[in-house]
Protein backbone atom coordinates (compact mmCIF):
# COMPACT_ATOMS: atom_id res chain seq x y z
CA UNK A 1 0.00 0.00 0.00
CA UNK A 2 2.75 2.24 0.63
CA UNK A 3 3.81 2.07 -2.81
CA UNK A 4 0.15 3.42 -3.75
CA UNK A 5 0.43 6.27 -1.45
CA UNK A 6 3.85 7.42 -2.73
CA UNK A 7 3.09 6.90 -6.31
CA UNK A 8 2.41 9.67 -8.78
CA UNK A 9 -0.72 8.40 -10.10
CA UNK A 10 -2.01 7.39 -7.16
CA UNK A 11 -5.42 9.92 -7.28
CA UNK A 12 -5.96 8.06 -10.71
CA UNK A 13 -5.24 4.49 -8.78
CA UNK A 14 -8.03 5.82 -6.34
CA UNK A 15 -10.29 6.99 -8.82
CA UNK A 16 -10.08 3.56 -11.05
CA UNK A 17 -10.29 1.33 -8.04
CA UNK A 18 -13.48 2.97 -7.14
CA UNK A 19 -15.11 3.10 -10.64
CA UNK A 20 -14.29 -0.96 -11.15
CA UNK A 21 -14.74 -1.96 -7.19
CA UNK A 22 -11.37 -3.02 -6.70
CA UNK A 23 -8.45 -1.96 -4.27
CA UNK A 24 -5.74 0.83 -5.19
CA UNK A 25 -3.03 -2.14 -4.92
CA UNK A 26 -4.81 -4.03 -7.14
CA UNK A 27 -5.02 -0.93 -10.05
CA UNK A 28 -1.02 -0.11 -9.59
CA UNK A 29 0.06 -3.55 -9.61
CA UNK A 30 -2.01 -3.73 -13.54
CA UNK A 31 -0.32 -0.52 -14.35
CA UNK A 32 3.18 -2.27 -12.96
CA UNK A 33 3.05 -4.85 -14.99
CA UNK A 34 0.92 -7.57 -13.71
CA UNK A 35 -0.89 -9.92 -16.03
CA UNK A 36 -4.49 -9.11 -16.93
CA UNK A 37 -7.22 -12.35 -15.27
CA UNK A 38 -10.62 -11.59 -16.79
CA UNK A 39 -12.90 -9.05 -17.69
CA UNK A 40 -12.57 -6.57 -15.54
CA UNK A 41 -8.45 -6.42 -15.10
CA UNK A 42 -8.87 -5.59 -18.78
CA UNK A 43 -11.00 -2.79 -18.48
CA UNK A 44 -8.41 -1.46 -15.88
CA UNK A 45 -6.20 -2.07 -18.05
CA UNK A 46 -8.21 -0.35 -20.92
CA UNK A 47 -8.22 2.65 -18.96
CA UNK A 48 -4.94 3.11 -18.10
CA UNK A 49 -4.14 3.06 -21.53
CA UNK A 50 -7.00 6.03 -22.14
CA UNK A 51 -5.31 7.75 -19.41
CA UNK A 52 -1.68 6.99 -20.80
CA UNK A 53 -0.18 6.25 -17.84
CA UNK A 54 0.47 2.76 -19.57
CA UNK A 55 1.34 1.75 -23.15
CA UNK A 56 1.72 -1.04 -24.99
CA UNK A 57 5.09 -1.96 -26.75
CA UNK A 58 5.05 -1.72 -30.68
CA UNK A 59 6.61 -4.85 -30.03
CA UNK A 60 4.41 -7.23 -28.15
CA UNK A 61 3.22 -10.36 -29.35
CA UNK A 62 0.06 -10.24 -26.68
CA UNK A 63 -2.57 -8.07 -27.98
CA UNK A 64 -5.45 -9.82 -26.13
CA UNK A 65 -4.51 -8.37 -23.04
CA UNK A 66 -5.69 -5.09 -23.64
CA UNK A 67 -9.02 -4.84 -25.72
CA UNK A 68 -8.94 -1.59 -28.18
CA UNK A 69 -11.50 -0.16 -29.45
Amino acid sequence: MLKVLLARHRLTYFKLAIKHWTTPCHVYNLAHGKQPHGQKDSDICHDLLDMKIVHRHHHSQDLNHYKMD
